[in-house]
């Protein structure tokens, strides 16, 4: 624990993860990009290698994003486009279907308070652990857990709503 991280390391940590901190970042920063590059930054420049890296860039970049927020005093380009790359077809009729599921979605979330947008968005695009989680909002993994399971609910009965209205 008393070496730094390796530059393979830091490496990987950003391969894999950049997107989705950035994806974190940006339910408080309009500069998403900014707080996950100052993250990796300071965690380069670290003595020693955090016990859990990946919480500990979470941890900085939240930090970073809401500092941002309280300086800007306004809302945030929150989650970027949540497309898959599984979901990409060539058929515009296709597209145009995914493209309204994305914003009945991305509507969904918007309309979820910040404490359950967060959890959604930590466990479902970012993939953390409960552990990880618990520790970063402040709470059980049990909690987050919960919150978890009741965001989700509030997102389906927002979703159904939509359609049945859809309908009429």
């Amino acid at each position: 624990m008393t070496q730094p991280i390796t530059a393979s390391e830091l490496a990987q940590l950003l391969d894999l993860h950049a997107n989705p901190l950035r994806l974190f970042a940006a339910q408080w920063s309009n500069s998403p990009d900014d707080c996950v590059q100052e993250a990796f930054v300071q965690l380069a420049a670290q003595t020693f290698k955090p016990e859990q890296p990946l919480s500990w860039l979470y941890q900085v970049v939240r930090r970073r994003a809401l500092n941002d927020l309280r300086g800007s005093k306004r809302r945030t380009d929150r989650e970027r486009q949540i497309a898959r790359p599984d979901l990409v077809t060539s058929n515009p009729a296709d597209q145009l279907m995914v493209h309204e599921e994305h914003q009945r979605i991305q509507k969904s979330l918007d309309s979820l308070p910040a404490e359950s947008r967060e959890l959604i968005v930590l466990r479902i695009w970012s993939g953390l652990k409960w552990s990880e989680i618990g520790e970063l909002t402040g709470c059980s993994s049990s909690a987050a857990q919960r919150r978890f399971v009741l965001a989700l609910s509030m997102m389906k009965e927002s979703l159904e709503s939509k359609c049945l209205t859809k309908r009429k």
